[in-house]
């Protein structure tokens, strides 16, 4: 989640989404928060419509763009003790790494700038890492530091991106940042994996005022500075279930199949498509999974480049075997804001 394209806008109107947060934290945030807040987040939220179930909006090609959770993509709350404290701010997808992961505690500073491979986690569908950034040297005119290139590779290939999370601290010379990472190959096996991190630069905002012509000229406060800071460690993958039940339903005239789940201790990857007599245009599923007496929504969803779509759910099973039923509820779509009401239910069996 790349912030070079912010330009720094503070909106005041009295139903802006950080008045919301704000009070739902019950924290005041600093006028910087609110910026990065604004700008980053509230893209999500103009797609998104209320209703009983959250859903994310399709970004054709690109991958696992987690908007579930307005609130967990920054942390409002100031720092009450070691900068690692603040990982225990961030919500779920982005708390995982801190509560499930494995102590790292790697460091290397370069220019003055100490990078911290803090905590890893690890299942059968991806990778996060929970990295803080300090400057050491508190250079002035530094509104914010943030660690989000990080490289990641191991004996299969390179990891892709999917998505993260950055910190609010109290000061603007430190923040923790978690990132999550698709694995080269689906399912990671369960077991020690030995992997590569690279963070080719990291990104220093500062508090220069922008021109009038800032969007024209794609301004932005936001700096790179160069590294790389390099770590090699080992991480102890959590495993999961891969499942093939080539489950299909089909409704309308619109088939929804599922070639593939992924079920991991804290996630289900839920691999979709579909097909028939849809208008124009990409839509996205609203709906559950349900196994052993849980029930897991959709919370993400993303678009390969095969067309194919990318759901996660908001939990996991720790044993994948028996009845799995997938809901979709319905599908909305994303450029006519059509609704083409369901349900298509798909019900397979897993050893």
């Amino acid at each position: 989640m790349s912030t070079a394209d912010v330009v720094p806008t503070i909106r005041t109107s009295a139903d802006a989404p950080e008045a919301d947060l704000a009070a739902l934290f019950a924290t005041s945030p600093s006028a910087l928060v609110l910026d990065r807040l604004d700008r980053r987040v509230c893209r999500g939220i103009a797609a998104w419509r209320p209703r009983p179930r959250m859903r994310s909006r399709l970004r054709p090609g690109r991958r696992a763009a987690f908007t579930v959770l307005v609130a967990a993509t920054f942390a409002l709350g100031g720092a009450t003790g070691s900068l690692q404290g603040l990982y225990q701010f961030l919500a779920f997808p982005f708390d995982t790494p801190w509560h499930r992961g494995q102590d790292i505690g790697l460091s290397q500073t370069v220019d003055g700038y100490t990078v911290t491979i803090d905590r890893a986690y690890a299942d059968a569908t991806r990778l996060a890492l929970a990295i803080s950034v300090i400057d050491d040297r508190r250079r002035p005119n530094t509104t914010q530091v943030e660690a989000f290139s990080a490289v990641v590779t191991d004996a299969a290939g390179e990891y892709q991106s999917g998505g993260g999370a950055v910190s609010g601290p109290d000061g603007p010379f430190a923040a923790v940042n978690v990132t999550w990472k698709q694995p080269p190959e689906l399912p990671l096996p369960a077991g020690p994996r030995q992997l590569h991190v690279v963070l080719p630069f990291i990104q220093v905002r500062d508090d220069t005022t922008p021109p009038p012509d800032a969007d024209a000229i794609g301004w932005s406060p936001w700096n790179r500075v160069a590294g790389p800071w390099t770590f090699d460690f080992e991480v102890t993958v959590d495993g999961g279930t891969a499942i093939t039940p080539a489950a299909s339903a089909e409704l309308g005239g619109v088939r929804v199949s599922v070639p593939r789940l992924i079920a991991a201790s804290n996630i289900v990857r839920v691999e979709m498509r579909i097909d028939g007599a849809l208008p124009p245009g990409d839509w996205s599923p609203i709906g559950e999974v349900r196994h052993d007496g849980r029930t897991m929504r959709f919370v993400s969803l993303s678009m390969e480049e095969d067309g194919s779509l990318v759901i996660l759910t908001d939990g996991g099973v720790n044993d994948a075997s028996g009845t799995w039923t997938i809901t979709v509820d319905e599908l909305v779509g994303n450029e006519t804001n059509m609704n083409l009401p369901g349900p298509w239910v798909l019900e397979f069996e897993a050893p």
